[in-house]
C-alpha cells in the first residue's frame, strides 16, 4: 500500500470505530511511523514504505481502533509545549490541567525561590511546567505508582529540570515527614473519579491506571487528605490548588472553607466547566 492508501485506511477504520478525531489520529500515526507530515504526504503519498514498517503501522491502527490510547502508541505527548514520555501505567496529561498550572504560575510570581510540592505527579506535567516557569524554585514531585514514577523521573531528565526532586511516596502518609509551614504552594491533580463511575468512562480511559483515576466511593478521598493533612505544611499566605471535576465543586469548596482557608475560588476551563479550586492559608 502507498502512504496515501495507508492514511485513508487508518482514517476510515477510525471513523468506523467512532474514534473522535479520525483524521488527526491517522495523521499522527503516519508521521510517527513514516516521518511524513501532512504537507509531505501530498508530495510523497504515492510512495510505498518498507513492509515491516507498514505492518507495525497497521498493528497500531488496529490497536487504536480498539480504543487503545493514541498517546500510548506514540509513546509521548505534549503538555504546554513540554514533551513528556507516556505509556501504560501513567495517566495521560490533558489540556484541562493547564488551568491549574497557569493559575499557580501567576500566584507564585513575586515569591523569591518558592518551594512547591506537586502531589500525585504522574508524568510530572505540573511540576515540570512550574520548574520551567521558575528555574530557581525548589519543587518536589510525589508519585506512589512505581510505573508512573519511572515516567516521572525520565520526564524530569528529558526536560533538564534539575530543580525538581522526585519522591516515590504516598500522599496519605508522606506529610508526616515534612515540617510545618515549609511550602509556598501545594498543587495536585489527584484521582477524583468515583469508584462506581470508572467502568462507564470512555474506552480510552479504561486503559489508563485505575490508581490514577479512583478517588474512592465519593471521589473525595484524596481531597480530604490533601486539604486536611497538607494545609499545615503551607506557609501563611501560601496556597493549595487542586484540579477538580465539576460534580465535586460544592464539596471541595466546602472542604476548603471548613479548614479555614481564605479567598477560596473556582476556575473554569475553556468550555465553562469547573476545573480547579484554590485557597489561601491564613
Amino acid at each position: 500500500m502507498t502512504l496515501s492508501e495507508l492514511y485513508r485506511k487508518a482514517r476510515s477504520d477510525f471513523r468506523n470505530a467512532e474514534i473522535d478525531s479520525p483524521q488527526y489520529d491517522a495523521m499522527c500515526l503516519i508521521e510517527h511511523f513514516f516521518g511524513v507530515n501532512r504537507a509531505e504526504l501530498v508530495v510523497k503519498g504515492d510512495k510505498s514504505p518498507k513492509a515491516e514498517i507498514e505492518a507495525e503501522f497497521l498493528t497500531a491502527v488496529e490497536k487504536r481502533s480498539s480504543g487503545y490510547p493514541l498517546q500510548y502508541i506514540l509513546g509521548e505527548w505534549t503538555f504546554m509545549d513540554i514533551p513528556l514520555f507516556v505509556g501504560e501505567g501513567v495517566l495521560i496529561p490533558r489540556d484541562d490541567t493547564e488551568i491549574l498550572v497557569r493559575e499557580a504560575i501567576k500566584r507564585v510570581r513575586g515569591v523569591e525561590n518558592p518551594k512547591i510540592i506537586d502531589l500525585c505527579s504522574g508524568t510530572g506535567a505540573v511540576a515540570i511546567a512550574l520548574a520551567k516557569a521558575y528555574p530557581k524554585a525548589e519543587i518536589l514531585a510525589v508519585e506512589l505508582s512505581d510505573k508512573a514514577f519511572s515516567y516521572l523521573k525520565e520526564n524530569i531528565k528529558r526536560n533538564a529540570c534539575e530543580n525538581i526532586k522526585a519522591i516515590n511516596g504516598d500522599v496519605f502518609r508522606l506529610y508526616e515527614e515534612f515540617s510545618d509551614s515549609g511550602f509556598d504552594a501545594v498543587l495536585s491533580n489527584p484521582p477524583y473519579i468515583k469508584t462506581d463511575i470508572i467502568a462507564t468512562l470512555a474506552k480510552e480511559v479504561q486503559y489508563e491506571p485505575k490508581l490514577a483515576l479512583d478517588g474512592g466511593k465519593d471521589g473525595m478521598i484524596f481531597y480530604n487528605s490533601i486539604i486536611e493533612n497538607w494545609k499545615g505544611k503551607v506557609k501563611r499566605n501560601g496556597f493549595i490548588g487542586v484540579e477538580i471535576c465539576e460534580d465535586l465543586t460544592n464539596e471541595i469548596v466546602k472542604l476548603f472553607k471548613e479548614n479555614n482557608f481564605k479567598d477560596v475560588y473556582v476556575l473554569k476551563d475553556m468550555i465553562g466547566l469547573d476545573r480547579a479550586v484554590f485557597g489561601t492559608v491564613h
